[in-house]
């Protein structure tokens, strides 16, 4: 069986250590970004900033202050797209991220976000390659879907994880799996999309990794 992880910005922000954890010990095998979560991964690895990510009204000001982490983002992003046609691995992610640590236990990660909804896209003019590489990690979400049962569990995103998923279960047609939902607040998609399936775990996202790490798997029970 596969164990599916979709997570959000926030679950970097207030839980990375936890995730980390988790992710060395391979208790997951896919995990999916936002982009919020990726970039805050990315950004957290590489740079010291007074706290997890510069606030939304010092961004509108100066989008720059992301722009490091951005081009390293998008180089991730590109030179994996390319290297792909020909078979072949991109670039790894930035050391200590937890992008990196999926990418060193070859844990699948892929990426689903809006065109023009984060910051980190406007410093690089490629959207087209962006475009392809969402349509190649929807198809293999696709496909890790249809071929065995899985449990699917959405961290801290509110919207985009709990559309991709009802469009590729629409896909997939899969009918041996479970949906989990984490989230200290009820949130309308995740609870009408996914947590149907299963449970909603009412809960902050560091109390719910320490669980998990705690009582391994007995908490999907």
């Amino acid at each position: 069986m596969k164990r599916i992880l979709a997570i959000g910005g926030a679950v970097i922000k207030t839980a990375l250590d936890e995730l980390k954890q988790v992710a060395q010990k391979k208790m997951f095998d896919v995990l999916i970004h936002n982009g919020g979560s990726i970039f805050h991964d990315f950004q957290l690895a590489t740079e010291l900033i007074p706290y997890h990510s510069h606030s939304l009204d010092a961004l509108m000001i100066n989008p720059d202050l992301n722009k490091d982490a951005s081009e390293l983002l998008w180089q991730w992003i590109n030179e994996n797209c390319v290297l792909h046609n020909f078979g072949k691995s991109g670039v790894l992610a930035p050391e200590g991220s937890v992008t990196r640590i999926c990418e060193t236990n070859g844990i699948e990660v892929m990426l689903f976000t809006i065109l023009g909804g984060d910051f980190w896209q406007l410093f690089d003019d490629r959207w087209v390659m962006f475009a392809y590489k969402t349509k190649n990690d929807f198809n293999k979400l696709c496909c890790i879907m249809n071929e065995e049962e899985f449990d699917f569990i959405c961290m801290g995103s509110a919207v985009i994880h709990p559309e991709v998923f009802t469009k590729a279960l629409a896909v997939a047609q899969s009918k041996k799996f479970r949906g989990y939902v984490v989230d200290f607040m009820d949130m309308y998609r995740p609870k009408t999309r996914i947590a149907k399936y299963g449970k909603y775990f009412k809960m902050t996202h560091q109390e719910f990794l320490e669980k998990w790490l705690l009582e391994g798997d007995k908490i999907f029970d």
